[in-house]
């Protein structure tokens, strides 16, 4: 499985959407305006990429300006849990 398709099925699990939700997110996908997390929905992807791939997700995000933070997109994500 593609980091892509990973990410968008750990992104169906924090959401609790279905399987058309999950194969409708892009690398372009951003997570606020596109994704609509909240920030519970943070929490948990978070912990999720933590326990997959060993990303600190919160020291990630405290390191992004108010515009990154708006604009992280599931690529950005991509990048950040292949890096």
């Amino acid at each position: 499985m593609d980091t892509l398709r990973e990410l968008a099925a750990v992104l169906r699990d924090v959401t609790g959407e279905d399987e058309r939700w999950a194969a409708a997110v892009t690398p372009e996908s951003r997570l606020e305006d596109d994704l609509r997390l909240e920030s519970v929905e943070v929490a948990a992807l978070g912990e999720a990429l933590r326990a997959r791939w060993g990303v600190d997700l919160p020291a990630y995000l405290a390191g992004l300006d108010l515009d990154e933070l708006i604009d992280l997109s599931v690529g950005d994500l991509a990048r950040l849990v292949s890096g």
